[in-house]
Order: structure tokens, then C-alpha cells, then sequence
């Protein structure tokens, strides 16, 4: 693991590429109240039920840390959009879109639109990759 010493994200590779800019929390939330009240309840439930976790703010989403970067948050003007890494597919019609970012890892992405939908089985599919890389 790497952290930049310049902005404080932490990667997997030493000196891997990236900007080192950063935005306010707020600034992704302007004009999109919905997607604010999903995120601070995720939030609130990946912290009580997961594992406390580091938010970082950066121009293209919110990213959160635990011992590595698990969900990138995008905030929409009626949803919150999450995409996180597991070892598999979620076999889910939740599931928006599925892309794989190696051999072992894919990224799972969802929209949530309502606070029912960050559900217990949501929560599990967080905690496993919020646990990931700790299997490796």
C-alpha cells in the first residue's frame, strides 16, 4: 500500500498515477438534497455495521476508505449511485451495471433511490468489499 503524501489517498501500487485534487464533500451534494439524505444514511450504516471508514471528496465521486478504497459514491439529482469491487458478479436485479477491473476483482454498480433500499442485503455485499483485499 502507498499513500500519497501530497493529497493522503491511499493505493495499492507505489507512485500510481492520479490527481491530486480534491473538492468539498458539499460540492458534490449542490442541488441534490435526495442524494445527500442516501449518502448520510449509508454512511451512518456502513459505520455501525461494516466498519468505520475515510471519505474522500475528489472531482469525479466521493470515495470511501477502510484499509483500502471499497465504494466510490456518484451523487445524482434523484439517486446515489455506488459502485464497489468484489471477487464475483452480484447476481441481482439491483444490479445497473457489472464491469471487470482484473482477473479476480469486478465492479459491481447500483443506483439507490430510496432509504428501504439500503437494505441488510446491501450492507452484506459492503462488508464483503470492505473485507476483500484482507482475503488476499
Amino acid at each position: 500500500m502507498w499513500t500519497c503524501t501530497n493529497c493522503g489517498r491511499i493505493f495499492e501500487k507505489s507512485k500510481q498515477p492520479h490527481s491530486c485534487q480534491k473538492i468539498s464533500l458539499e460540492q458534490h451534494f449542490d442541488n441534490k438534497i435526495k442524494a445527500k439524505e442516501l449518502f448520510d444514511l449509508l454512511i451512518g450504516r456502513i459505520n455501525s455495521k461494516v466498519g468505520k471508514c475515510q471519505i474522500i471528496s475528489i472531482p469525479c465521486c466521493i470515495h470511501l476508505f477502510g484499509k483500502y478504497d471499497f465504494l466510490a459514491a456518484l451523487p445524482k439529482k434523484d439517486k446515489l449511485e455506488i459502485r464497489f469491487t468484489l471477487n464475483r458478479k452480484i447476481d441481482n436485479t439491483r444490479l445497473k451495471k457489472s464491469v471487470p477491473v482484473s482477473s479476480k476483482y469486478v465492479k459491481n454498480c447500483i443506483d439507490i433511490k430510496t432509504k428501504e433500499e439500503i437494505d441488510n442485503e446491501l450492507i452484506i455485499w459492503l462488508n464483503e468489499a470492505y473485507l476483500l483485499k484482507d482475503k488476499d
